[in-house]
């Protein structure tokens, strides 16, 4: 009687992974990528019997070198793995996995922990065993000693062609064209580059070189790639503009590793020009305070809640150094008349490092964080009960190593006008939690890509400056208005503000003795107190009878007032106010009045 295979043994889940190092021949229906699958698939089917079972899942990574793990497939395979979702890797060398001994260790760390097995076709090991293991070490040292054999040629080929005045590889400059004689000059667009050199020696900015570019609507020439497809015959972008200014290309010089030799393409510019140029350049980048000198552990995690990245900007002003945190002024927010934000660096920082280490001890928010990476029960709770130690961890944590940190464990940090969101990095959180090492904490950024799981971690703060613009929205009775105040309500806030001050004049009394002095019950002075966390504009709207027409005593008496303006306004039917940042306002064009106005 036939048994089915099933009854044999369990069914094991199979990932094919395939990659080339080059492009070529990717286009054609037969290439390794083809062959490397047949082969892996015909050696699974054999396997039949074990209760192996391929995967539809395709990981084919065409053009990517193995000596990184940043490469889709690759980064597909890890995510799969880390979803429970794959038993075995199979490969058809171990090459074509990895050619990194130092990544190889990290991905057989993630295999171990999932029970992944990993099986090479054209090289037979176990890695479930000590010897197979070592077998597999041996043949990755090989792997990687023959990576950085060819890194070295390549090196070697670069250096030589440089010394020979040369251009090794990759794209022409911008003002030249690939010839095979060599470079050719692009009269077209080198008349663009001696504009943008004669600009800068005149005006001494980047910025207004580029506004100048764009005034003229000066685009890049239309180019063709070996393959015929077209490039370019677009408006010049700022990069464009700063790398031009910069590249010793333009005076007939070639930049090596450590020095520039002189090449034998036609230069587009004059000695004396050149000269002058990097002197600006020079004197530009001697920025004192350098931003790197300081310890602003955001610096590079930072953005704003519309998209732009935000900087770190020393200045001092009257002998005193202000440090903020500054949005870009993005073209496409020039555009728009976007006004930039800004938040004192050191405040901000220390809000965030504060809502980290709440996160961590807050053991109902961690969990939550936790379950996305697939952890469940004992494995759950170990970890969560970690959290207290390593915000206690964090918060003792040297200034100078807190970058390094959150350059881990945060992958983004988002700044809006009334809150700041933290997204976190939990494949690194999770490590810190672990973490028994008395050295600082570093993350392991070849493992990010093996788990997109994050968790948003959002505080309800104001750390955006108002800068002559009023933080709170509280506006002067409109002669217009014809509201009539209710008088209950009155009454209750007025009820609100006593039962505050008898808190703060008797601080020897507990809690029912100053409910009999308010004249009420002990749950409905708690109740009171409360209501003095309302927003401004709910407390001018209630005093002026412009207040929703549900919202009476009853309704915000028994409320569970919560402590977030925005809630509140939700909560009670009030219409979210003006932003107190208005891009669309005048004053967004630059034009901000003077604090005498």
């Amino acid at each position: 009687m036939a048994m089915d295979i099933e009854a044999i043994a369990p069914l094991k889940r199979c990932a094919i992974y395939t990659r080339k190092s080059t492009n070529q021949r990717l286009e054609h229906d037969v290439n390794s990528l083809v062959t490397q699958r047949e082969i892996s698939s015909a050696y699974v089917k054999s396997q039949q019997y074990k209760g192996w079972v391929e995967l539809p899942n395709r990981y084919d990574d065409g053009g990517h070198s193995g000596s990184g793990m940043d490469r889709p497939a690759l980064s597909q395979l890890m995510q799969d793995i880390e979803a429970g979702e794959i038993d075995i890797v199979v490969v058809y060398k171990i090459d074509r996995l990895t050619r990194s001994l130092a990544d190889f260790v990290r991905m057989i760390e993630i295999f171990d922990r999932r029970n992944i097995a990993l099986v090479s076709i054209s090289q037979a090991f176990d890695t479930s065993d000590s010897m197979g293991r070592m077998i597999l070490n041996v043949l990755l040292t090989f792997s990687q000693f023959e990576r950085e054999l060819i890194a070295e040629r390549v090196r070697d080929s670069i250096r030589t062609r440089k010394r020979h005045g040369k251009m090794h590889g990759g794209l022409p400059p911008f003002g030249y064209v690939a010839t095979p004689e060599g470079l050719k000059v692009d009269e077209p667009e080198a008349e663009i580059v001696r504009f943008i050199f004669d600009e800068f020696l005149r005006t001494r900015r980047y910025t207004r070189v580029m506004t100048a570019v764009r005034e003229r609507g000066l685009c890049s020439s239309v180019k063709y790639s070996p393959r015929g497809k077209p490039r370019g015959g677009t408006p010049m972008s700022p990069s464009t503009v700063y790398g031009i200014v910069q590249n010793p290309m333009y005076v007939g010089e070639i930049r090596g590793h450590d020095r520039t030799y002189p090449g034998e393409h036609e230069a587009l510019i004059s000695r004396e020009i050149w000269e002058e140029a990097q002197a600006i350049c020079n004197e530009r980048k001697k920025r004192k305070p350098n931003n790197r000198d300081t310890d602003h552990f955001l610096a590079g995690l930072l953005w704003d809640d519309l998209g732009r990245h935000m900087r770190l900007d020393l200045k001092w002003h009257w002998g005193k150094l202000y440090k903020t945190y500054v949005s870009s002024n993005a073209i496409w927010s020039q555009k728009m008349f976007l006004r930039q934000y800004r938040s004192s660096a050191d405040e901000l920082d220390a809000v965030v490092l504060a809502a980290v280490a709440e996160f961590l001890c807050d053991r109902v928010k961690l969990r939550k964080a936790l379950k996305g990476l697939g952890l469940f029960g004992e494995n759950l709770e170990t970890l969560a009960e970690k959290g207290p130690a390593a915000s206690d961890r964090l918060m003792a944590t040297a200034k100078p190593n807190l970058h390094e940190l959150f350059r881990a464990i945060a992958h983004r940090v988002e700044l809006g006008e009334d809150q700041v969101s933290i997204e976190f990095r939990m494949l690194e959180v999770r490590r810190y939690l672990e973490w028994k090492s008395e050295m600082s904490f570093r993350g392991r950024p070849s493992n990010w890509s093996c788990s997109d799981a994050r968790y948003d971690h959002v505080v309800a703060v104001r750390a955006v400056t108002a800068e002559r613009w009023p933080s709170l929205h509280i506006k002067p009775r409109q002669a217009s208005c014809t509201g009539t105040p209710d008088k209950k309500l009155v009454d209750l806030i007025r009820s609100a503000r006593k039962a505050q001050r008898l808190v703060e004049e008797n601080r020897e009394l507990d809690l029912d003795a100053l409910a009999k002095i308010q004249g009420c019950r002990t749950a409905q002075f708690a109740r009171l107190v409360r209501l003095n966390y309302l927003a401004p504009d709910i407390i001018t709207a209630v005093f002026d009878g412009t207040q929703p027409p549900g919202l009476n005593r009853k309704v915000l008496l028994n409320s569970n007032v919560p402590t977030d303006w925005a809630v509140q306004r939700k909560l009670y039917g009030f219409p979210a106010p003006e932003r107190a940042i208005d891009p669309r306002n005048l004053f967004g064009r630059g034009m901000w009045p003077s604090a005498s106005n």
